[in-house]
């Protein structure tokens, strides 16, 4: 069920909405080793939230990137050239790993803002060995 701020209007009767699968809330653990899937889905807009963006290099490192606080997590896989963006997140402070593989050292940058309706841009980040 949708309320009428749940899309944004791109131009007249032309409108977008994203959904968030939540999958970490999705598959509830059973018994004997068996799973439950139970989508969690949100619908968020981008006028309500707010985004976090970067570069993160080098791709060999495979990295991962996490956006979190103690009420909000998103994900992101950067694409090939390293350029990654995580949005639907709720105002507030953030903490953004890079869980990073291949013998490079992961790297958490703390404090970082989000407003809604605004992207916060991070800039590179240089994975080392």
């Amino acid at each position: 069920k949708l309320r009428g701020d749940d899309w944004d209007e791109l131009a007249s009767g032309d409108f977008r909405l994203w959904l968030d699968f939540d999958l970490d809330r999705s598959i509830i653990r059973a018994w004997d080793g068996k799973f439950i899937l139970k989508p969690v889905i949100r619908v968020f807009t981008l006028k309500v939230t707010g985004s976090v963006s970067g570069k993160v290099s080098p791709m060999a490192a495979w990295p991962v990137i996490s956006v979190y606080n103690d009420k909000d997590t998103g994900f992101a896989l950067p694409w090939i050239d390293g350029q990654f963006k995580v949005r639907g997140l709720k105002a507030g402070t953030y903490k953004v790993f890079v869980n990073a593989s291949n013998g490079y050292v992961d790297t958490t940058l703390t404090n970082i803002t989000v407003e809604r309706n605004r992207n916060t841009e991070l800039g590179k980040i240089i994975l080392r060995k």
